[in-house]
């Protein structure tokens, strides 16, 4: 089982009160996330954020299917800060059309980049 070493993808805006699919499994090719990065542009609030492993029901994610049965993290986030999620354990995303999803709680957006690697 190869890696590609070429990472997970760029950044992705995660608009306030929104929730976006930060990364999808595509082309069978299973995905090994070993952490999440989150910057708030909010200058003056915190913000929260959560995060979701949403498993394909229906060939991919479907906004509104990011519940409380799919989140492993909820992370408050300072003023214009950056939280580094890093897991013990890569998360392992196998099957096309597996997510990881961002919902962004706050009244500004949040970038968000996915890092691990993924097989050849």
């Amino acid at each position: 089982m190869p890696l590609s070493q070429a990472g997970l993808g760029t950044v992705t805006w995660v608009s306030a009160g929104t929730s976006e699919a930060c990364y999808t499994v595509g082309s069978a090719k299973t995905a090994y996330i070993r952490s999440v990065l989150l910057h708030s542009f909010n200058a003056t609030d915190s913000q929260n954020a959560a995060v979701h492993v949403v498993p394909n029901t229906g060939g991919s994610y479907v906004a509104g299917t990011a519940t409380s049965l799919t989140q492993f993290a909820k992370i408050g986030i300072g003023t214009d800060d950056t939280y580094f999620l890093e897991l013990a354990y890569p998360l392992t995303l196998s099957s096309n059309g597996d997510s990881l999803v961002v919902d962004n709680k706050g009244t500004s957006g949040v970038n968000v980049i996915v890092l691990g690697d993924r097989e050849l």
